[in-house]
């Protein structure tokens, strides 16, 4: 009963003298020294146990029953913190030093969050778990060290040249927290990189805070590809035969529609050589237009085989009949570079300079420094072949206007099994007698223009 008596007095001692720093209950805590103990039913030390006070705080004592302050405490796989009181720290950020048992260096510290339970956030069972806090995500590891820079699935902080092995990326020079929705551009050493050895690379992280790899993505209006090592891809991309364009290094998304770059140099390695820009067109999906015609809008375009616009004079061959498919393109330099006879699929087609429309109708084209006339079609697949017969009392071959030569006046002019009397602007000249051409011999023609004489050194004297 002595006993007792002394145990209640010293608490109730020690109560007052602790004053603030917490509320005693159940006459269980005591006071030695300056430090705190609490006595369980037969007096005794308690040790390495978690205990409360009245309004719940919990305090722990450790080995040698005194109430531990200002340590890190690992408690059957669990991390905790107490202050300087000694309480349990929950809903709370602490900067702290590196612990014996974490390993590392006792000279560096790391940022813990400690939840509504008090336990640290760590990494378990092999895995990261994102903790949201405030309106960030955080990852820690299994320590409960805050994670920043490459984060690895597995919760581990991952060096610099390890970046493609990582999942996620904490904000080193922001509050650390893990980036979602969000593009970082950062600089990453990448020894397959022969131009430069610690290229600048866009990343996205989706709303999970997982790096985009290996995948297509739509991110605002715009599209992307980012490769098995989450880098969003710039520049040309080949695919099952396929090309498609990603923008440069600044703004990497998947062009579409028209658009204008230097090729790559698997597609013309002269123009990439020296920087040549040519002109593209690419579908929704992104794939460019090679070897074919196209229409966009109310004009009909044509590409090469590296996908390239063309303009000038071009005789192209198609890869069947009434097909957009071409087989072959070639420039026009002098007239033997022109088509004769009749086929279904070469022809001669004029693309505007610059602009690149294929052009109809009646149009003048300088050949080798002469104007010739052409006339080119403005229906037919694909729209724009030269025309090939007699058309406004004109004879057309692939698209050029027969005439006389210049200073001939008149000159015999063979089409299809006929021959026809043309003047030197092309006309076919019809129901003619006795016309004379610059070097003095006559002809005289049908009604549908057809040679009936000539030339004559004299003057027909049939009647006709």
């Amino acid at each position: 009963m002595k006993k007792r008596s002394i145990c209640c007095t010293v608490l109730a001692a020690a109560a007052l003298m602790l004053g603030s720093a917490f509320t005693v209950s159940a006459a269980e805590w005591t006071q030695v020294g300056s430090e705190w103990v609490y006595l369980d039913s037969n007096g005794e030390y308690m040790r390495d146990v978690w205990k409360s006070d009245a309004s719940g705080k919990q305090y722990y004592l450790g080995s040698d029953g005194f109430m531990v302050r200002s340590t890190l405490l690992d408690y059957n796989g669990s991390y905790y913190y107490v202050n300087s009181a000694g309480e349990m720290v929950v809903n709370e950020w602490r900067y702290l030093p590196n612990a014996s048992w974490q390993g590392g260096s006792p000279d560096e510290s790391n940022w813990y969050y400690f939840g509504p339970s008090g336990r640290a956030f760590v990494t378990s069972n092999g895995t990261v778990q994102l903790q949201t806090i405030g309106d960030k995500k955080y990852a820690f590891d299994v320590y409960g060290r805050m994670l920043t820079g490459w984060v690895s699935e597995g919760g581990e902080e991952l060096p610099a040249e390890e970046w493609q092995n990582a999942m996620y990326y904490g904000d080193a020079g922001g509050a650390g927290n893990i980036v979602t929705d969000s593009w970082v551009l950062i600089n990453v050493p990448d020894e397959d990189n022969e131009a430069n050895p610690e290229p600048m690379y866009h990343f996205f992280f989706g709303s999970n805070g997982k790096k985009a790899a290996n995948t297509d993505k739509t991110i605002g209006d715009k599209k992307y590809h980012f490769d098995e090592r989450g880098v969003a891809t710039y520049g040309w991309l080949q695919t099952d035969g396929s090309w498609a364009y990603y923008g440069d290094l600044e703004d990497p998304y998947l062009h579409t529609g028209w658009f204008q770059a230097v090729p790559d140099e698997d597609l013309n390695a002269d123009a990439n050589a020296v920087g040549t820009e040519y002109w593209y067109y690419a579908s929704s999906r992104g794939d460019i237009a090679m070897s074919e015609f196209k229409t966009v809008g109310s004009s009909t375009y044509a590409f090469n085989e590296r996908g390239e616009m063309i303009s000038g004079l071009k005789v192209i061959t198609l890869a069947a009949a009434n097909s957009k498919s071409i087989d072959s393109i070639s420039n026009v330099e002098t007239l033997d570079d022109l088509p004769t006879g009749d086929t279904d699929t070469t022809n001669v087609y004029y693309f505007t300079e610059g602009n690149g429309a294929v052009k109809t109708g009646s149009q003048t084209v300088t050949i080798d420094g002469t104007a010739y006339t052409f006339n080119f079609k403005s229906n037919g697949t694909p729209k724009g072949g030269g025309t090939t017969g007699i058309s406004d009392n004109h004879i057309y071959d692939h698209g050029r206007r027969l005439q006389a030569d210049d200073g001939t006046k008149y000159q015999v002019v063979a089409y299809g099994d006929k021959e026809y009397l043309l003047n030197e602007t092309g006309s076919i000249q019809k129901k003619k007698k006795n016309v004379k051409d610059a070097d003095g011999y006559y002809y005289c023609s049908s009604s549908d223009g057809t040679l009936l004489h000539g030339p004559l050194d004299d003057k027909c004297e049939e009647k006709h």
